[in-house]
């Protein structure tokens, strides 16, 4: 199964009552105001938002209604939380009232000159669509008038304003169709086009061919094409075509065990790169040599593969740079050759870089220490991983080996507490909170009910933005809080409305985010609104011998708790259910059923119980297949998987998706079994991936 790529609105069953772990933790019960979020937004706000949402499908039109514009009128004397858009409405009636060139310029200037503008709120969102109708109305308004004007001083100044927008594709056909009218005015034809050219060379684009054929071309752009022939589609399809042909030569004779031949066609393509880097995509270079490396690994060649995997380095770039060093000692980790893998660290020097790492490659490199004999070292380097990554899959293997290493010495809680603070996020009564933060949250509830994506994403960068003397009421009290405290308020009271609205994905997405800017610390309270136990009890009815954490962790992953969840390529549901798979196990099972809860999680259940058989209680097996399909396993197993090494086989799945999906639910399932107050770290990390249907559990 696909992961989800749906955010609809959907149903949730939300337990209060969640089990608070005996591990010496503050008390973290969900207080009664957290759920339901109780700031609501009334029906002025959501009539508002409504119209809002219309006047900016409009604008993107290139349209602006006379009526749209007087409806938001009738709201400006009401209690609404819109307020911010008051100045937005009083440019509208502007635009509006344009009648001649003099009324243009004066109600129609740009407010934002920026083409690549990071906005934060929702009125200058608008604002930049208002300005882009604007040079629309600028385009139309010209091309009415006589080719054979001498522009003004403003004309051309507007233009020179709007030319940065026009060539990166903004308002093309009315472009063309101004660049056409003016060439019987070759003069002014020329002016234009030399501001437009000087902004292609500025931005290093060429012009679509209908813009092309109608500028005036001087020799300066001229040369700026012929120096620049990458931006030839043409051409760069060609030294890219190449380059994956060569590529896949390479993969082929490697499979075929063509060991030789696969290495001089890959270096060759290598070559081929570096001769045309300005024609190729870097990142699908990279991976044609990474997979080409693998190929020989599963052939048994490891000293060749790492030959090559080096030779992937050589043309990395800085967002692979840590995947590139962790191939490095992949075959190592795979072979449990520690010795080896450590040589490999030393030599490469990854030590001293281990600060731009992730935390995948953190884990390894800690781990080879630990193997030989330098626990000192190796252990410093797990603890930094659970202080910088402590969500991730690595920070509960760095958990887990750092309990592993205590032999009984230390107390659970007492190591939980490297991962998981004791310390409560920073709360404050709504009672509070300023009207700019109130208003905001309710106009993010309102985006979230109209399912306006763009806008809920705008209304959360706003708050987040939201400086103290504006979050807080009182500013004095303001004064007394802290800059984290500040981050934390605003994040939790997000985090709480989303839930409310059951934008899981949205909140998962913002603790995690919050996280990795340390704006949060990992706490029992913020894990219980991230591990929700939406569906819990259809889920136990269901479950039998399965252990129903494992299908809870499974859903967040597979719908984020959405009963109306679809991907791409038809799964469905809370445990998004292929319907063909569905149909194995009720034969009388339609599309529409799998959006029923009771009917998805009944048959799901059934499913990953089939699996879990099929694989003898092979926790990763099971999930694999489940993500990527029961015959691929086979094929692994037989091909690719080379030991019985839980780590060493998460590490060899060939599929990045179904690599993370295993990690992800493993992770998941940590922290629900955390939460329902079992024992998570004293259980050898072998048995934590080993589950069957009649009772035995991970945790």
């Amino acid at each position: 199964m696909l992961r989800l790529m749906t955010t609809a609105i959907f149903s949730i069953y939300i337990s209060a009552a969640l089990a608070t772990p005996n591990l010496n933790f503050a008390t973290t019960a969900l207080a009664a105001e957290d759920v339901p979020f109780h700031l609501n937004y009334s029906p002025t706000d959501f009539d508002y938002g409504k119209d809002v949402d219309l006047l900016f499908s409009e604008l993107g039109k290139n349209q602006l209604s006379r009526k749209t514009v007087e409806s938001l009128g009738k709201y400006q004397h009401m209690k609404h939380s819109f307020s911010i858009l008051n100045a937005t409405y009083d440019r509208l009636k502007l635009v509006l009232a344009i009648n001649d060139q003099d009324s243009f310029y004066k109600n129609c200037a740009i407010v934002s000159k920026n083409v690549n503008t990071y906005t934060d709120s929702i009125s200058d969102r608008l604002n930049i669509s208002i300005d882009k109708y604007c040079r629309y109305l600028f385009l139309k308004r010209m091309t009415d008038l006589s080719p054979n004007i001498n522009f003004s001083s403003r004309d051309l100044a507007y233009f020179k304003d709007a030319a940065p927008f026009f060539t990166t594709g903004e308002n093309r056909p009315e472009l063309v169709s101004f660049l056409r009218h003016f060439k019987a005015n070759p003069i002014e034809h020329e002016k234009v086009s030399n501001f437009l050219i000087e902004k292609y060379i500025d931005f290093k684009l060429r012009p679509a061919t209908n813009v092309m054929t109608s500028l005036k071309v001087n020799a300066q752009f001229n040369k700026f094409l012929q120096s620049n022939l990458n931006l030839d589609d043409s051409s760069n399809s060609y030294f890219q075509d190449e380059f994956q042909r060569l590529s896949r030569d390479a993969q082929d004779a490697a499979e075929k065990g063509e060991v030789t031949q696969a290495k001089l066609i890959i270096m060759s393509a290598v070559n081929f790169y570096n001769r045309n880097k300005n024609f190729i995509n870097q990142k699908k270079a990279w991976t044609g040599v990474i997979l080409t490396a693998k190929a020989l690994f599963y052939k048994g060649r490891d000293n060749d593969s790492i030959e090559i995997f080096n030779l992937a380095k050589t043309i990395a770039s800085k967002e692979d740079f840590s995947e590139t060093n962790f191939y490095l000692i992949w075959p190592y980790i795979i072979n449990k050759d520690f010795k080896s893998m450590r040589a490999m660290i030393d030599k490469q020097g990854m030590e001293k870089n281990m600060d731009k790492f992730d935390s995948k490659l953190q884990f390894w490199i800690a781990t080879s220490l630990i193997k030989t004999n330098d626990v000192a070292k190796g252990t410093t380097y797990l603890n930094k991983i659970l202080e910088s990554s402590p969500y991730s899959f690595y920070s509960i293997l760095s958990l887990k080996e750092i309990a592993s290493l205590s032999k009984g010495k230390a107390k659970e809680s007492e190591i939980l507490s490297k991962l998981v603070s004791k310390n409560e996020p920073a709360d404050f009564s709504m009672d509070k909170a300023g009207s700019e933060l109130k208003d905001s949250l309710k106009r993010l509830a309102v985006w979230n009910k109209l399912g306006n994506e763009r806008f809920a994403t705008l209304e959360l960068r706003y708050v987040q933005s939201l400086p103290k003397e504006l979050t807080f009421k009182d500013a004095d009290h303001a004064k007394t809080i802290s800059a984290q405290a500040h981050k934390e308020f605003l994040i939790m009271n997000m985090i709480r409305l989303l839930n409310s609205q059951k934008k899981f994905i949205t909140s998962f997405k913002m603790f995690q985010d919050s996280l990795d800017q340390n704006s949060l610390s990992l706490n029992f309270k913020l894990i219980k609104f991230i591990f929700p136990l939406n569906y819990m009890d259809i889920i136990k009815k269901n479950s039998e011998n399965l252990d129903p954490l494992i299908v809870i962790s499974l859903i967040r992953q597979e719908s984020a708790f959405n009963p109306e969840a679809k991907s791409g390529v038809g799964a469905k549901g809370l445990m998004q259910l292929m319907p063909a798979t569905a149909k194995r196990f009720n034969r009388k099972v339609r599309v529409n059923h799998l959006a029923n809860p009771e009917i998805n999680i009944a048959i799901g259940t059934k499913y990953f119980r089939q699996l879990v058989q099929r694989f003898d209680g092979n926790l990763i097996f099971a999930l694999a297949s489940y993500n990527a399909g029961e015959n691929r396993i086979d094929r692994w197993r037989k091909d690719i998987f080379r030991n019985d090494d839980p780590l060493s086989t998460i590490e060899s799945i060939p599929f990045e998706e179904t690599r993370n999906y295993v990690k992800l639910i493993y992770r998941n399932n940590f922290f629900y079994s955390l939460l329902q107050n079992k024992p998570v770290l004293m259980i050898p990390l072998e048995e934590t991936f080993k589950v069957s249907s009649n009772g035995t559990k991970p945790y």
